[in-house]
């Protein structure tokens, strides 16, 4: 009796050894991993991964920045849920890099404890935001049930201004869901999209208000180019990231060279050699140019107040650019291009009773382009709008240069050459297109240019431009260059107040398209070497959806597979425990 109490004494004894010793490792694990921070992402793409990029933004972050997501509720659909899921796992990484200086929190916008005054203030806030919600359709229990989802954030933050002595809270809207045209706003495709640029949307707000020194970028002047009031619109949404000047070449050599980029919106006067040797030579040190040229000059408001205009030849020979344009690799057409994806204008129309109204028509002139997804510059991007625009050759293949095709026409577009002045009118306006006469396929509008660069004026004398000719470049390092067929790309509408419309907007068919604005400044970023930034925006997640017909034809099986299969592993687990403890204690 006396060995089976002292051997009873020493099994409880070692136990408790046993137990304290595990609470001891356990609670030191928990103390280290307060210093220590590591996760394993063993997936394939490293869904769970931040960027380099993403967590030297975070690490470096002084400001408090809090974010409200409007994706809360029961009622959401689940690739909404899916949605919620991915921005929640995403800012639970970013509080932990960025030290804790980001808070979030999930709110729903249609909770049913708000009363109506308090939703319908909530929903003006929203549309003073931008924020627009979509409609989704359920059919559950037989009824069809309707839903307004707002996947959208809220970030906000103070700004303290020494000079005034005063803090300021600012609020920065962020649309969660994609706007690309190629899939519904609600697929699964759209959705996995959506979650593959949640890093990007995030990391670009936040780096706009942490940036601490923003590089220049010059709008050139002298030439008869765009006005600063048709480009305001978006030479503000580019001050978000880089300081904007504007101002003439005037045949400074040198006088470029503190720019990150410089863009040429629609020329319409002669260049000078001396200015074409400053932006060449530019071009050799490893500047960035956007080149936006028209091949064929319209005037749009004379079709409107006189029925009809005439299409001219730009004559880039006459503005002195073309063989520069050319020895970079690209010519612009003397041509238009009609397409049967274009915006629409309201005229005035006759009715089946003869009566006199207001109608829409397909105005083919103004392709509306959807972007291939072939470059981080164009992925995921919501349609652009152009307006009388030109085809785009890529000349001889040059190995030290690679040319991308970064926008296009559609499947069924129309070429016009012009090489002498063309009639345009309304005569065709309510025609079907012919599709004999629209049988050209993706022509080129916009293409990128990156490598190295052959000068213009190599073999050439260049002591009259150039007082120093030891500094003369012949060929220029690794850089890059924008050329698109459409000056007016970038063209705001002016009213006659002098009040700006924003970028996009189309007084002709009054509807807003946001790929202009977003088109040109993910170019700009990729030009000016953020390449962190386009990094993250040109990751991929795999998209694994369930075959939709095998869960309705298996729905049951897989049911009753999932309820039971659990309860039979315990069941026999417990089984298999007795009879080993069973023979070990008999």
């Amino acid at each position: 009796m006396k060995l089976k109490k002292l051997i009873k004494e020493i099994i409880i004894k070692t136990n408790m050894f046993r137990i304290i010793t595990a609470i001891i490792i356990i609670v030191l694990l928990n103390l280290i991993s307060l210093n220590f921070f590591k996760r394993f992402d063993l997936t394939s793409e490293k869904r769970y991964t931040l960027t380099d990029y993403t967590k030297n933004i975070l690490s470096d972050m002084d400001e408090q920045i809090y974010i409200t997501i409007y994706l809360e509720g029961n009622d959401l659909p689940i690739q909404f849920k899916r949605l919620r899921t991915s921005v929640q796992e995403l800012l639970d990484e970013f509080k932990i890099y960025s030290r804790k200086n980001i808070e979030y929190n999930f709110v729903n916008p249609n909770d049913e404890n708000m009363n109506e005054t308090q939703r319908q203030a909530q929903y003006n806030h929203f549309r003073q935001l931008g924020i627009i919600p979509i409609e989704t359709n359920e059919i559950k229990g037989g009824q069809a049930k309707q839903n307004l989802i707002f996947p959208s954030a809220i970030i906000t933050y103070t700004v303290y201004y020494k000079e005034q002595d005063t803090i300021i809270t600012r609020e920065i809207p962020l649309t969660l869901l994609n706007n690309d045209p190629n899939f519904e706003a609600t697929s699964e495709e759209n959705i996995n999209n959506s979650i593959n640029t949640l890093e990007y949307n995030f990391v670009n707000e936040i780096n706009k208000i942490s940036i601490q020194e923003k590089p220049t970028v010059a709008f050139i002047e002298g030439h008869g180019e765009l006005p600063e009031l048709n480009v305001l619109r978006m030479q503000s949404t580019l001050s978000e990231y880089y300081n904007i000047l504007r101002g003439k070449i005037e045949g400074l050599h040198g006088s470029l060279d503190n720019f990150e980029a410089i863009i040429i919106a629609k020329p319409t006067k002669k260049f000078s050699e001396e200015d074409k040797f400053v932006i060449d030579q530019y071009v050799m040190q490893g500047g960035k140019v956007i080149w936006l040229i028209d091949g064929v000059n319209v005037d749009m408001d004379s079709i409107l107040n006189y029925k009809r205009t005439f299409a001219l030849p730009a004559n880039l020979d006459a503005l002195n650019i073309q063989d520069l344009i050319f020895k970079y690799g690209v010519r612009i057409n003397t041509d238009l291009l009609q397409d049967k994806n274009c915006s629409s204008i309201l005229l005035k129309g006759i009715a089946e009773t003869g009566e006199e109204r207001d109608h829409w028509y397909n105005w083919y002139y103004f392709p509306v382009l959807i972007t291939p997804n072939n470059h981080v510059i164009n992925k995921y991007l919501n349609v652009i709008r152009t307006e009388f625009v030109n085809s785009i050759d890529t000349l001889i293949h040059d190995p030290n240069l690679k040319k991308t095709v970064l926008l296009t026409t559609s499947d069924f577009t129309r070429k016009i050459s012009v090489n002498a002045p063309l009639e345009i009118n309304f005569d065709e306006i309510s025609q079907e297109p012919n599709k004999q006469l629209y049988s050209n396929q993706y022509l080129p509008v916009a293409v990128l240019l990156e490598g190295e660069f052959e000068s213009l004026y190599k073999n050439r004398l260049v002591k009259k431009y150039l007082s120093d000719i030891t500094l003369f470049r012949e060929k220029s390092v690794n850089t890059k260059m924008l050329v698109i067929s459409d000056g007016d790309l970038i063209k705001n509408v002016v009213k006659s107040n002098n009040e700006t419309l924003p970028l996009g907007y189309d007084k002709y068919s009054l509807y807003t398209y946001e790929g202009n604005s977003e088109f040109f400044l993910n170019a700009i970023n990729y030009l000016c070497n953020d390449e962190g930034l386009m990094k993250i925006r040109n990751r991929e997640l795999k998209l694994r959806l369930l075959d939709k017909k095998t869960i309705e034809e298996q729905r049951i099986l897989w049911q009753v597979i999932n309820t039971l299969l659990p309860i039979l592993i315990i069941i026999m687990f417990g089984i298999a425990v007795f009879f080993i403890r069973k023979k070990k204690y008999k």
